[in-house]
């Protein structure tokens, strides 16, 4: 028998994969800090928008106060009695569920209207559009409306008018109430209950 010789074989591997990953780790590490340093300026970049937004809204509030309050002074008369007509505003938006924006517009429309927006008045039209899920400010312009005879608007309010000659009756609830076509509500106004 032939002998066969033996042979040995020696295998060397290299672990390249070692050194790739210390590279890609190191890679990571890098982008890491990257980001925390970009996340950094963005938080305070973040932080001045928010200053920012806040001192934007400020100063919009103060500029809006001040509008609604040259408004008041033109409708009154003077600044005197925007005063005071800004203390039953701001009394009666504090009692309703209204701003004191909206209350204030409401206010300035019906006294441009020559309508007199008493405090009686003025929770008559906010208790109306809350009922019906209007705002104050819908109520106040089908009340305009109706002030120079349009009276379709009163509709969505659940208000019906019937007019005959010069005088309009309105129901409301089972509630007529009949008056001379103008903008008074005085001695001549007829309540009944409706049958």
């Amino acid at each position: 028998m032939a002998a066969f010789g033996s042979a040995e074989f020696v295998i060397r591997a290299i672990n390249k994969t070692q050194q790739t990953f210390q590279q890609i780790n190191a890679g990571v590490n890098d982008m890491d800090k990257r980001f925390s340093k970009l996340s950094n300026g963005l938080n305070r970049i973040g932080g001045l928008m928010a200053t920012a937004f806040v001192g934007k809204q400020f100063v919009d509030t103060i500029t809006s106060f001040e509008k609604l309050e040259a408004s008041l002074r033109t409708v009154t008369g003077s600044a005197e009695n925007a005063k005071i007509a800004f203390g039953f505003i701001e009394k009666f938006a504090a009692e309703t569920p209204f701003s004191l924006e909206e209350a204030v517009e409401a206010f300035i429309k019906l006294k441009a209207l020559g309508l007199t927006p008493s405090e009686e008045a003025l929770t008559s039209y906010g208790n109306t559009a809350t009922a019906m899920g209007k705002s104050l400010n819908q109520m106040i312009e089908a009340v305009a409306d109706a002030a120079t005879g349009e009276f379709e608007r009163l509709k969505e309010f659940g208000i019906k008018s019937r007019a005959q000659g010069d005088q309009v009756t309105f129901t409301f609830q089972g509630v007529s109430t009949t008056v001379g076509k103008n903008a008074k509500i005085g001695s001549n106004a007829v309540v009944t209950k409706a049958v």
